[in-house]
């Protein structure tokens, strides 16, 4: 199975979105991420994603899980981070804008599929787990 990340920086009520081009004719607001490489830790990805994409050093320690999503041959782990340094620039001729929006104002429907499921919780503070089709609300991840 694949495993990938999602990190979301945030500042008070406040997250980061970065629009995303995939195609000419697909373009998704998400957080910064990519897949694990062999041997590295998510939270190593996400911190070796984000100055790939960008000119930011997130701040290991301040880095908090929210949500594991199991689906096909994929396992999705999301972060949120509140620490971090440097520029909020593109490197990436993909990454097209970075925008600051309210967690209770996000473009739902302008992101993957599913998000309007499982972000809104997570942006309420619940920690989820999707697993066979189903998101659960869990205490901690193992």
């Amino acid at each position: 199975m694949k495993k990938g990340t999602v990190c979301f920086l945030t500042k008070g009520d406040e997250v980061l979105l970065v629009l995303i081009e995939y195609s000419l004719n697909d373009r998704k607001w998400t957080g910064i991420g990519g897949y694990v490489n062999e041997g590295e830790s998510l939270e190593d990805t996400i911190v070796r994603e984000a100055k790939e994409e960008t000119l930011l050093e997130i701040n290991r320690s301040s880095l908090r899980k929210v949500a594991v999503l199991v689906e096909d041959a994929l396992e999705l782990n999301v972060f949120f981070a509140d620490k971090w340094s440097g520029e909020i620039k593109a490197k990436e001729p993909s990454l097209k804008e970075f925008r600051w929006f309210r967690k209770n104002q996000l473009p739902l429907s302008q992101m993957h599929n599913d998000n309007d499921k499982w972000v809104p919780l997570v942006m309420d503070g619940k920690l989820i787990k999707k697993e066979n089709g189903q998101y659960i609300e869990v205490r901690e991840f193992n």
